[in-house]
């Protein structure tokens, strides 16, 4: 079953670079889960990161530590199973993958948050996916 992305994630798709977006518009066709974009999924201001940068759900304080989500060269997305929102590992993990083929197929170069191996991170980070 091929899934579509919702109007609000579609939008916040048409926020983010055109290269990255359409990674990701081609993989919701193959993916064999649904998903979308959390609201801040997509661009953000310095003022949205430091929002998120104080709540402890990012690294990056948006202004001395910016993120690549302020140039458009990052995305989130959740999983969507069973009429719910769902962050779990395994559903992320799926996700990852197609997204992740995608990439490779048209020749984009992605990086997963769930990759992330540095002391600062230790893929923490899986609904993330960005440029590299």
């Amino acid at each position: 079953m091929a899934f579509k992305f919702s109007k609000r994630s579609s939008e916040l798709l048409d926020t983010i670079s055109p290269e990255l977006a359409l990674v990701m518009r081609e993989a919701i066709n193959s993916s064999p889960i649904d998903f979308g974009i959390p609201p801040f999924g997509g661009l953000r201001t310095a003022d949205e990161q430091n929002e998120l940068y104080l709540a402890g759900k990012s690294k990056c304080d948006g202004y001395k530590i910016k993120s690549k989500h302020q140039s458009g060269n990052a995305v989130d997305v959740f999983a969507y199973v069973n009429g719910k929102a769902s962050w779990s590992d395994v559903h992320l993990g799926m996700i990852a993958g197609v997204v992740l083929s995608e990439a490779a197929r048209l020749g984009v170069e992605l990086t997963w948050g769930g990759t992330f191996g540095s002391d600062n991170f230790n893929g923490w980070d899986k609904p993330h996916f960005e440029l590299s």
